[in-house]
Formats: C-alpha cells, sequence, structure tokens
C-alpha cells in the first residue's frame, strides 16, 4: 500500500485512526532509541486557531551520528533535517507520509548511492511498514 509520487514523498496506507497511528509511531520511535526532537498537532492548532481541519500530526526525529554525515557532504540539507513523517486523516484512510531520502539527497546535491543515504532509506522504509499494521 506503498506510492511514491514524482514529489519525492512516500505514502502509505495505515490501519487505525490518526491518533492509533500516531501512538504506535511514536511507540516504535521509543523503542529504537531514536530521538524525537518536536511534534505538531496541525489540528489541534487550526483548532486554537478557530479553524478545523483534518487529522494531522507531524513528528522530527533522527539520528545525529547519520545526519551530521549528510549535513557533513552537503551543509543545506539541515534544512530537511530532522527526518519528518506526517500523519494525516484522508477522507477515511489514515495515510503516513515522509520525503523520499534519495529525493532530499538529489535536492541538495549529494548522490543517492552515498551510504548513510540508503541507511536513512531503510529506515524510513521499515519504520513506516511497522506502523502501517
Amino acid at each position: 500500500m506503498e506510492s511514491t509520487r514524482d514529489d519525492g514523498l512516500v505514502h502509505v496506507a495505515c490501519r487505525g485512526t490518526v491518533p492509533e497511528v500516531w501512538e504506535r509511531l511514536l511507540g516504535v520511535l521509543d523503542g529504537m532509541g531514536v530521538p524525537v526532537f518536536c511534534t505538531v498537532d496541525h489540528a489541534a492548532n487550526a483548532e486554537g486557531a478557530g479553524l478545523r481541519m483534518p487529522g494531522t500530526r507531524v513528528v522530527t526525529f533522527g539520528n545525529p551520528a547519520v545526519g551530521t554525515l549528510l549535513m557533513l557532504e552537503a551543509p543545506s540539507i539541515a534544512l530537511d533535517l530532522p527526518l519528518r513523517m506526517l500523519v494525516r486523516e484522508a477522507g477515511d484512510v489514515t495515510m503516513l507520509s515522509y520525503a523520499r531520502p534519495e529525493a532530499l539527497a538529489v535536492r541538495h546535491g549529494i548522490d543517492p548511492a552515498f551510504a548513510p543515504v540508503g541507511k536513512v532509506s531503510a529506515f524510513m522504509a521499515g519504520l513506516a511498514e511497522s506502523v502501517r499494521h
């Protein structure tokens, strides 16, 4: 149930509601010892501004040992790090989305074959797979 579009994003349909998928995602990150740097609940923020939107949450996280290697290769990639995953309500489906690491690499002039890019790509795909069920 994964799709990658030309925009460099990966979208994975997940079982459960936004809060359920969100808790699984945060639980998996915690269980792996991956630092979470920030969480944003866009729907709650919208409600605070008197607006309504479907459930939409973003988490930023990462491994500084890997991210630093990417930033040393191309400092501008710091604009896209730490890594992020979006959990959102899309009609009757909860979607988990993230930027494909190879697309980020190309965007910042890093060879997609650079080993840390592959490591991040495998990590993100595995994380999405473990959260979608």
